[in-house]
């Protein structure tokens, strides 16, 4: 799906397959040049990349991102098909997983976890800085 340039959302579905996670980090920077918004385009990339891959790797599909623009607020959200919700891991340092839900509390501002009405969605806010 392409991204309007004056939208202030944008929806995919997305399978859950591996290689999709690079896509989403795709469509995320494209969504946020479409709205001119790039103080806090790593952000939010390093943030889907994420919460897709989680959702890749311990949900259910189907699996849909979203990205809203509010002003110089990016909120996203990653709804995925799992009735389980994430928890941390405890990550040394040589492991290669359980640093993902550490990643996203550094990078945005504020994350949760909702119910959703088959599976649950992890959402995201990032403001850009001077907006805060």
């Amino acid at each position: 799906m392409k991204t309007p340039r004056k939208a202030l959302e944008a929806f995919w579905d997305l399978p859950a397959d591996p290689e999709v996670v690079g896509v989403a980090r795709r469509l995320a920077r494209e969504a946020l040049a479409a709205w001119a918004i790039s103080a806090v385009a790593e952000d939010v990339t390093m943030v889907v990349s994420e919460l897709v891959s989680n959702a890749v790797v311990h949900g259910k599909a189907p699996i849909t991102l979203s990205l809203h623009r509010h002003g110089r607020i990016v909120c996203g959200e990653v709804t995925d098909h799992s009735i389980v919700w994430p928890s941390p891991l405890p990550a040394g340092p040589d492991s290669e997983h359980g640093r993902g839900l550490a990643i996203v509390a550094a990078y945005a501002d504020r994350w949760g976890v909702e119910s959703a009405p088959e599976g649950k969605t992890v959402w995201f806010v990032c403001v850009e800085p001077g907006s805060r």
